[in-house]
């Protein structure tokens, strides 16, 4: 009788922990079900949901409902597809292979491809060869003052806002506090409240037609009003940067993705010529005389 006792015991633990182990179902269309593990794996596999979450947490909830809804209805839609022998139609069986070809290839990839590692050498050897993909343009540190002018902003408009600038130069001219007028008259928000700091602009980061007046400018010369999308600029260079090739240990991490990458593509060159000998592709051209060419990889 204690030994019942025992066995029933034990059965009855197992039952519950089953129970407490057993995954909470989200939703069920037909046969399918959606589970709460299978839920975190979709937010997972979506680096913007995760971003979103990261950044506002409190959205989780509303996230989750939004992803069960739409679970729901991709399923609604694939079994009334599957209802109708869309499945069977030519032009639907040949995107469905080709997705699967797709999904296939990238998962034999994964698989196969070996773990690229590189050292501390091999980088140093990388960035000695290609130390010009490290330099830097030049560059100068500058400062401004920006006149807002609507994008659709008539005649009249942009003549009160040139006329502005113009006076604000004048004044600048003088003697006038670079910084502090910027902390007045500017309509650059971000800059304003630092004196109209830019930081550092190096060639090639802005439209050329402000880049070409601002790289003529001297240090401490204030430019005449410079149009651009945004309006009407009073620029003053604080300093001019040459270019300059980063030292390695300030691109060490550039240099590590940049060899790995170039690593990868010899495994994966090396991967495709065994595939080519041991398959044997043929592909088929077109000559310019319009005849067909036989060509085995």
């Amino acid at each position: 009788m204690k030994k019942i006792l025992i066995l029933m015991g034990f059965l009855a633990v197992f039952l519950l922990s089953g129970r407490a182990f057993s995954e909470r179902i989200l939703a069920e269309v037909g046969p399918y079900k959606l589970t709460e593990s299978e839920l975190e794996r979709l937010i997972k596999e979506d680096p913007r949901i995760e971003a979103i979450l990261k950044a506002q947490p409190f959205l989780k909830a509303q996230i989750e409902k939004g992803l069960v809804e739409r679970w729901v209805n991709i399923t609604l839609l694939y079994l009334a597809a599957k209802d109708t022998k869309l499945p069977e139609d030519p032009e639907v069986k040949r995107k469905l292979f080709e997705s699967e070809k797709m999904i296939l290839a990238e998962a034999y990839l994964q698989k196969s491809l070996p773990e690229i590692k590189v050292s501390e050498t091999e980088m140093k050897e990388y960035y000695q060869k290609h130390k010009e993909e490290f330099k830097q343009p030049e560059g100068v540190k500058l400062k401004h003052i920006l006149i807002y002018v609507p994008k659709d902003a008539d005649n009249k408009t942009k003549e009160k806002a040139l006329n502005k600038a113009k006076q604000i130069r004048a004044q600048l001219v003088k003697g006038a506090k670079f910084e502090e007028y910027a902390k007045i008259y500017s309509d650059d928000t971000a800059s304003r409240e630092k004196g109209g700091d830019l930081g550092i602009l190096r060639r090639g980061e802005t439209i050329p037609e402000f880049e070409e007046r601002v790289f003529k400018l001297k240090p401490g010369e204030i430019s005449q009003p410079i149009l651009s999308p945004y309006g009407y600029h009073l620029v003053r260079v604080e300093k001019r940067i040459p270019e300059e090739i980063l030292p390695f240990e300030k691109v060490k991490d550039q240099v590590r993705e940049s060899l790995k990458r170039e690593k990868e593509r010899e495994a994966m060159k090396k991967m495709l010529e065994d595939l080519v000998k041991k398959y044997q592709p043929k592909i088929y051209l077109e000559k310019e005389s319009g005849e067909r060419k036989d060509k085995t990889s």
